[in-house]
């Protein structure tokens, strides 16, 4: 793939994660997303094959600015404080980007988690480990792991559908408060 190739490539990809962003799939059109690259549909043919797997590209990218908002245990060495900023930091992204949440939500609905999820799980549990040995946990780090990660992503829906509907009740913000607050104590022994 030449140089061209790549920047009409990664136009696309961008074109496509702008739109989904907007207005989830039904933004995100062939006609929409080459009409901003300024191509035509064969170009994105050529690159993806097909929309879905452009959007999916576009899901996968997603992923990873979800799996950078689990930020492991910094200079502090506070694996509780970690945890908490990271769980703000994915519950911020479900309320600024709810369609896209959503579409990811679908994927990991599938069983599918990419590699860069994976990894962030797997630090989280190291983590987990690291606070059980301060802190003892009611669980194994990797059931604690299991809850916490559970408990995030419903709380990231919930934050994402208060966004995009009527939904009665608390923000999505205080949901995730109270939500990540009541898993941490039913964890902590």
């Amino acid at each position: 793939m030449g140089q061209g190739d790549l920047s009409v490539r990664e136009a696309l990809l961008d074109a496509a994660l702008a739109l989904l962003r907007l207005g989830g799939p039904s933004g995100a059109t062939a006609r929409a997303i080459c009409d901003r690259v300024g191509v035509g549909a064969p170009a994105l043919y050529h690159y993806f094959g097909s929309l879905e797997r452009l959007h999916h590209a576009a899901v996968d990218l997603a992923f990873e600015q979800v799996a950078a908002c689990y930020a492991p245990v910094g200079e502090d060495g506070d694996p509780y404080a970690s945890m908490c900023r990271s769980w703000e930091l994915l519950m911020a992204f479900a309320r600024e980007n709810p369609h896209l949440y959503g579409l990811i939500n679908q994927q990991l609905v599938k069983g599918e988690m990419p590699p860069l999820a994976r990894r962030a799980f797997d630090q989280l549990v190291a983590d987990l480990a690291l606070l059980n040995a301060n802190r003892p946990l009611r669980k194994t780090p990797e059931q604690a792991a299991a809850i916490l990660w559970a408990g995030g992503l419903g709380a990231a829906d919930y934050a994402a559908s208060a966004v995009l509907g009527d939904v009665p009740g608390i923000t999505g913000a205080e949901v995730g408060i109270a939500i990540r607050g009541a898993l941490m104590a039913s964890l902590l022994g």
